[in-house]
């Protein structure tokens, strides 16, 4: 793909901010995204005439447990082969850093879970479902408390 370039290691809170304000998702404070990029395991962008219009995230523990999150691609850069290329970089990484023990997990958005696959992910079974909270809430033995 011409005019296009890779950068690892790279991503910074305004332009995380910047591509993440292109989905539905909810929105997460600066400081939030700070943090979590200093901590990520791997990260890559692609930019094209210097302009991001692609991330990608690897988070984890960095020997057993290995996520991708935050593929993230702008809308008018969709379906040109820019995930792609965010998913090869990963791939990548993953190749070397990853051992045959590893779990590799990713959630993916609805409808392209085909894109995934093509890089050998699969849905879990319905024998091994996956569980997910978002936000914290003080817990007491009586439960959550409000």
């Amino acid at each position: 793909m011409k005019n296009f370039t890779l950068s690892i290691d790279e991503l910074n809170t305004e332009i995380y901010q910047t591509i993440r304000n292109t989905t539905n998702w909810e929105s997460i404070e600066n400081h939030q995204v700070e943090i979590a990029l200093k901590k990520d395991l791997f990260s890559i962008m692609v930019s094209h005439f210097g302009k991001p219009v692609g991330i990608g995230r690897v988070i984890g523990d960095g020997a057993i447990y290995f996520y991708i999150q935050d593929v993230i691609v702008i809308p008018d850069y969709q379906g040109i082969g820019v995930g792609s290329l965010i998913m090869e970089g990963i791939e990548n990484y993953l190749s070397i850093h990853a051992t045959g023990s590893s779990f590799i997990g990713l959630m993916a958005a609805e409808r392209v879970e085909g894109f995934y696959e093509k890089y050998g992910y699969k849905a879990r079974p319905a024998s091994k479902p996956g569980m997910y909270r978002i936000g914290y809430r003080k817990l007491s033995k009586n439960g959550p408390q409000d």
